[in-house]
């Protein structure tokens, strides 16, 4: 219990640390930032012994986990053993000889909603969900060899990269001249030159925003490191809000007539454009816009069992609950 309770202070501590001084005034969403041994103290979080246990004990399938290397995803069949079990049930299970075989031979295993089965990286992502009031999911990856897993990419979410075990190196170019939308993520081309060519040693991490080109390889296996995704939130999700707000509003269920003369549409679009005005104009719109994706937030939650009564708060949990 006191190692647990340490345990938690020292992701407090971690998170605070990352998030102090002008970091979201001047660095989220805007450059990438280096913060050399900030992740020390909770390296214990999450080790080798912890992703044997997932594997050993959690069926994932595609797309939570993959494996890949040069941009390439390496078939299921290749590293899956299917058998017909009791009953005639078919199971699907890692085939630990194969796995093993392709990780030796160059292939990165990504891991995709780590926290939602790793208590100590929910623990985590929790921490960052409540500082940066934004939705956080972890990703993990791991490599053995100098071969790249994915490629150069682009993400349309800010990261935080923690390096937990080996060494890896970070190749960051500059940011895409596409959109950020998600569909788009694998369009254009990176720049020759990178702006950044760093290696992350364990214990240190890397902030990353949105939209940059990078091109993470191991450069010391083998390697560990999660990846902290934060969804940003954009003119297009207000858009989307405002909207909503105004579906039983007069003069935007007024309809569009189609057939006739052109004054009936042209007074329609009219009396759109200023109520768009008029909504888009309230002093209060980003407060009451933000106010309202805080209160939609999924969140996470404790049953508090074998009670059944009232269910208890996040983060307040029962006498006896382990966290």
């Amino acid at each position: 219990m006191e190692k647990t309770r340490e345990l938690s202070h020292a992701v407090d501590d971690f998170v605070s640390t990352l998030l102090a001084g002008d970091f979201l005034a001047r660095t989220y969403h805007h450059e990438h930032r280096v913060f050399p041994g900030a992740a020390e103290k909770i390296r214990d979080l999450f080790g080798w012994d912890d992703l044997n246990e997932i594997l050993q004990t959690h069926p994932l399938r595609s797309p939570q986990m993959r494996l890949s290397r040069d941009g390439k995803q390496l078939p299921e069949a290749a590293y899956m053993d299917a058998r017909v079990a009791r009953r005639g049930r078919q199971r699907i299970r890692i085939d630990p000889v194969r796995l093993r075989a392709a990780l030796a031979s160059g292939h990165t295993l990504a891991m995709r909603y780590a926290d939602e089965i790793h208590p100590g990286l929910s623990e985590l992502s929790l921490a960052f969900e409540g500082r940066l009031l934004s939705d956080f999911e972890f990703n993990l990856y791991a490599s053995w060899t100098a071969t790249g897993g994915f490629n150069a990419h682009w993400d349309n979410h800010d990261v935080f990269a923690i390096q937990l075990q080996g060494r890896k190196r970070w190749r960051i170019f500059g940011r895409n001249e596409h959109s950020m939308h998600p569909r788009d993520s694998a369009m254009g081309t990176p720049p020759a030159e990178p702006v950044a060519d760093l290696v992350l040693s364990p214990g240190d991490v890397l902030f990353l925003p949105r939209g940059f080109w990078h091109d993470p390889v191991t450069e010391e296996g083998p390697s560990l490191h999660v990846t902290g995704s934060i969804p940003c939130t954009t003119g297009l999700d207000l858009a989307r809000w405002v909207l909503d707000q105004l579906r039983e509003d007069e003069a935007m269920c007024a309809e569009l007539l189609r057939f006739g003369g052109p004054e009936g549409p042209r007074e329609v679009l009219k009396k759109l454009r200023e109520r768009m005005d008029e909504a888009f104009d309230q002093e209060d719109l980003m407060q009451r816009f933000f106010a309202a994706r805080d209160s939609a937030q999924f969140g996470r939650f404790q049953l508090g069992l074998p009670e059944v009564g009232p269910a208890p708060a996040a983060g307040a949990p029962k006498a006896g609950a382990r966290r």
